[in-house]
């Protein structure tokens, strides 16, 4: 007997990539993807010039008096967690697409950002508000697809 498939999930490979990685998908030049048993595995394939320090960074470092962490440098870059994936999964979902009135996953991406008021959506996993907003849009669309007459209008975000 053959199995029947149910459903198909397509995502654009730079944004599965982006979306399992976070921001290590911009130090490569490539990469290589395969299943070992259960797992994914993402090999990343020849780093960009500069990813690795070099030496005058490293003695620079270690010269630093007292070991201090310079104050001046920017914060850290935030991470994407749990929400950012599953807004990246769905973004690259025909029908939240359809739902979002877009025709693609970046402006759907580009969407959700805006309707968040959020930059990226990495944000979604340091920003209550914005969290609130995507919890919001994603039950609107949970009723959506079982056929209940909603839509975006009715989140009061716009």
């Amino acid at each position: 007997m053959n199995p029947t498939l149910v459903h198909r999930y397509a995502f654009p490979v730079h944004e599965a990539i982006e979306t399992l990685l976070g921001d290590a998908v911009g130090d490569c030049e490539a990469w290589r993807i395969r299943i070992e048993g259960d797992e994914v595995v993402i090999d990343v394939v020849a780093p960009a010039p500069g990813i690795v320090p070099t030496t005058d960074d490293v003695t620079s470092l270690a010269s630093d008096e007292a070991g201090k962490i310079n104050m001046q440098d920017p914060a850290p870059e935030l991470k994407g967690g749990a929400l950012a994936r599953r807004a990246a999964i769905t973004c690259a979902e025909r029908g939240f697409r359809t739902f979002l009135g877009v025709s693609s996953a970046e402006e759907a991406k580009i969407d959700v950002c805006r309707r968040c008021g959020i930059t990226t959506r990495k944000m979604l996993d340091h920003d209550e508000r914005a969290a609130a907003i995507w919890d919001d849009i994603i039950g609107k669309y949970r009723l959506w697809l079982e056929g209940h007459d909603v839509g975006l209008d009715d989140l009061g975000v716009v």
